[in-house]
């Protein structure tokens, strides 16, 4: 699938825009134009991909945007830092990291939480995270 992309500057006219793009955006053709191009080209791009989306995969993403906006600026400023590292791992490491992951998806929400409180309690995030980790490698 090809996708076309309109020249840089120009904006994406917004009847051009399917009618489900529209609803997904939710704004009216006034704050669309009012918008950079590059912004547009941005949003058009995610709507494209959230239509693509299972309803299944639509779920996470929701529960996930949920969850990011309930962190403070810190703790999304640390998350986007260890994302960046993660792109950086070795195969091996990024295994472990799954693995460290998978089962603390299969504790009991009791026991999570308490690990979330002594994670955001900790001063040394990263040490806490690689004590975890130690587990599985």
């Amino acid at each position: 699938m090809m996708i076309v992309l309109p020249v840089q500057g120009a904006g994406i006219p917004w009847q051009d825009l399917s009618v489900t793009e529209r609803k997904v955006l939710g704004m009216g053709e006034k704050q669309w134009q009012a918008l950079p191009a590059e912004k547009q080209i941005r949003l058009k791009s995610g709507v494209d991909n959230w239509l693509r989306l299972t309803p299944a995969e639509r779920k996470r993403v929701r529960k996930n945007l949920r969850l990011w906006k309930r962190l403070t600026p810190k703790e999304r400023k640390y998350l986007r830092r260890k994302f960046q590292e993660f792109r950086r791992m070795s195969p091996q490491k990024r295994q472990a990291l799954r693995r460290l992951k998978h089962w603390f998806d299969g504790l009991p929400p009791a026991r999570k939480k308490r690990i979330l409180q002594r994670w955001r309690r900790s001063r040394d995030k990263d040490a806490f995270l690689e004590k975890g980790l130690q587990r599985f490698e």
